[in-house]
């Protein structure tokens, strides 16, 4: 098994992004290219549970499906392994808590599969992302039966959704936290009031959107932007000062 790839990540600064809103379509062509897939997933940090030689913790679902969980928090990470240490202390010794990319998860995953094994990534949400999820899945009809919850917001007489201008690009931001994007909502329907009735948060799956941006290429999959959570912008703004301070 390939060893983990390290993490770094660039984002844009959120303070001087402008909203707009603008009408995407899902259409079925070429799919994105798995550089393309694994650049999206990149501005992501997620965790991992690994052993001295970088190899992650996987379990077995049969002779040939292995998967490897991959935390959306640290936290969650460190209380499966204080889990882990009281059922199993043999094995836990082994392992602890590594910082990766989404992307860098993602392409190890895809590396290691072939028709002989398959290689699966078990996301593991945020449990208080799980419940601020719940009751909007509710009001419309659905319940929450597992996965990583993800938001978009839509708006204006079409239900467009709502994008944004970030470095002269036209983006469409996909959020990890519930209070971030109601943070973002309520700066647009401040700026442009007669949108407030019309803008509504939806919740997407993880899974569901790796699988359609695997599946699927068009201006819409190509605007998709995945926007951390405040946990995951103190880690980022963390390990870019680290690299920062390292001697060149």
């Amino acid at each position: 098994m390939k060893t983990l790839i390290r993490w770094s990540v660039t984002l844009g600064l959120v303070a001087s992004t402008l909203f707009s809103t603008g009408l995407s379509q899902l259409r079925p062509v070429l799919a994105l290219s798995k550089e393309e897939v694994i650049k999206v997933l990149n501005a992501i940090p997620a965790f991992i549970l690994i052993d001295d030689k970088n190899f992650p913790l996987a379990g077995k679902i049969d002779d040939k499906t292995i998967f490897t969980n991959v935390f959306m928090s640290q936290q969650g990470a460190q209380q499966f392994l204080a889990s882990l240490q009281k059922e199993k202390p043999d094995l836990a010794s082994k392992y602890k808590v590594e910082l990766i990319s989404l992307g860098g998860i993602y392409q190890l995953a895809q590396q290691n599969s072939n028709q002989s094994q398959r290689y699966l990534l078990q996301y593991i949400p945020n449990q208080a992302e799980v419940e601020a999820a719940k009751p909007i899945l509710s009001a419309s009809g659905k319940q929450y039966e597992g996965g990583v919850p993800l938001y978009l917001a839509r708006g204006g007489q079409q239900q467009s959704y709502l994008t944004m201008e970030q470095n002269g690009e036209t983006i469409t931001p996909v959020f990890f936290e519930k209070k971030t994007i109601q943070a973002m909502v309520d700066n647009v329907t401040k700026q442009e009031p007669n949108l407030a009735p019309t803008v509504k948060i939806e919740v997407v799956l993880l899974d569901n959107l790796i699988t359609t941006l695997e599946e699927k290429n068009d201006t819409f999959i190509k605007s998709i932007r995945l926007w951390p959570s405040e946990e995951m912008m103190g880690i980022i703004r963390s390990n870019q000062s680290n690299q920062g301070n390292k001697p060149q």
